[in-house]
């Protein structure tokens, strides 16, 4: 197949319901299948799900989960965060629920489970707060962990984290993080994620000063403990945000990213690496100014792509496109360059929600998917 971004009706080709919001994806690489979950408008949560291998492989519509579960309806406007936990086997969907409570779907292979099952309300059973945004999820798979971010009513971002034990194997509450910290209440929902390289992981968020915030956790050495990494813009001399951050590790450059919206619209990038002479966070710059790309109407999703060595930042321009930007280490030169529109160049609809995107490392492939003005799920993929 030729180098380019193919576009794809998820929704309409499955007979799928709309959606309400924006859709999450995932790879999940040990069972060699995607994964794009959304609320619909019918407060839903809804799966479709993509495996390759045989003769045809096709998307398929894995329903409504949360009724397939007996799992109550997400809350209205909400929007269910998805991932796969590679060292458990398992797949997980987080979403806030009508009640406030953050409920969860997950799904096993093996042992006669090969099925969605409904986790319970966790912060409900763990005794944390309820929720004020909506939450997100990521495995830690050096530490054998998963764990859940969300903002609380009282605007304090709130952890609740599982391991599987000898003994026992259940959901734990963290605590308010960033109170614990003496670090500023949030603004907007946070986000979060694994640097498996470094052995931590990372909490960032919009504080209520604009200002980028970070909370992150380390393994050995005595820690083992939540740390405030300050307002990490203004440590960088980098502007306030306008919109909520991003942050993902790019594990064969063994560096960890941060990309915002800034008030000028411009998406803006944080860097960090650890090197010889010290390891601090950097101000890219902004990046959609410095290639030229249009600027933004919603906030950025970035990640990278392991097999193909780069990494990625799509989001939604104010001309309802679908842009992409990215960047490679080449021997010369090291810059992000402006990929494109890449709902235009692929024939896709203009976009009505902000997008989400991963690579799928088993399939050599990217994906980009988002809600378009028809309510349908539309994906947007390359292959090398």
């Amino acid at each position: 197949m030729a180098k380019q971004w193919q576009h794809n009706p998820l929704g309409q080709k499955t007979g799928a319901p709309l959606a309400a919001g924006r859709p999450g994806a995932f790879a999940w690489e040990a069972d060699k299948t995607q994964h794009v979950i959304y609320v619909g408008a019918d407060n839903q949560v809804h799966e479709l799900w993509f495996r390759r291998g045989g003769f045809n492989p096709q998307w398929q519509y894995g329903g409504a989960l949360s009724v397939k579960t007996g799992a109550p309806a997400a809350a209205a406007g909400s929007n269910a965060s998805g991932f796969a936990w590679e060292g458990d086997k398992t797949q997980h969907i987080v979403y806030r629920g009508q009640d406030n409570e953050i409920h969860e779907l997950w799904y096993q292979h093996g042992l006669g489970k090969d099925k969605w099952e409904y986790g319970g309300a966790l912060n409900a059973k763990c005794g944390a707060p309820a929720a004020a945004g909506d939450p997100l999820g990521y495995a830690w798979e050096e530490d054998k962990t998963q764990h859940i971010i969300y903002r609380g009513q009282d605007n304090n971002i709130h952890e609740l984290w599982f391991k599987k034990g000898l003994l026992s194997a259940k959901w734990e509450y963290g605590g308010a993080l960033n109170a614990k910290l003496n670090a500023p209440a949030a603004a907007g929902d946070p986000a979060g994620f694994a640097w498996e390289h470094d052995k931590t992981q990372h909490v960032i968020y919009r504080g209520t000063d604009g200002n980028i915030h970070e909370l992150y956790f380390q393994h050995g050495l005595g820690k083992d403990k939540w740390f405030y990494g300050g307002a990490l813009n203004a440590k960088c001399g980098a502007p306030a945000a306008a919109g909520e951050p991003m942050g993902y590790a790019w594990e064969q450059d063994k560096t960890q990213h941060i990309v915002y919206r800034g008030a000028d619209n411009n998406i803006h990038e944080l860097w960090f690496t650890k090197g010889l002479t010290g390891a601090k966070w950097a101000y890219g710059g902004a990046i959609s100014a410095k290639t030229g790309a249009p600027v933004a109407a919603g906030d950025p999703w970035g990640f990278s792509w392991e097999g193909d060595k780069t990494q990625h930042i799509v989001y939604r321009g104010q001309d309802g496109q679908i842009h992409e930007l990215w960047f490679r280490k080449e021997l010369m030169s090291a810059e992000w360059k402006y990929g494109t529109a890449l709902s235009r160049v692929a024939n896709g609809p203009a976009a009505a929600s902000d997008p989400l995107g991963f690579a799928w490392e088993d399939d050599n492939t990217q994906h980009v998917v988002y809600r378009a003005a028809d309510n349908g799920v539309h994906e947007l993929w390359f292959r090398k």
